[in-house]
């Protein structure tokens, strides 16, 4: 029988730092890496506290305007 995933409350420590990383520009998946999270939760947790993290396609293209990420196929 699979086992339920364990389900950890946000404490104000996690908010706080959600807050934190957001606001230095943070990615989503930067962001879920540094509280230990997975991105569906942080993104969740994220919009409930109305803050919006761009998605991966809108990260890209910005490094890409930027010169940064070069496409190599």
């Amino acid at each position: 029988m699979p086992r339920a995933p364990a389900i950890r409350k946000w404490t104000d420590d996690d908010l706080a730092k959600l807050r934190q990383l957001f606001e230095q520009d943070a990615t989503l998946l930067r962001a879920a890496a540094a509280l230990r999270r997975a991105t569906g939760s942080v993104q969740k947790k994220a919009k409930e506290l109305g803050l919006h993290f761009p998605g991966t396609r809108a990260v890209r293209a910005g490094l890409r305007a930027s010169g940064a990420l070069t496409s190599e196929k």
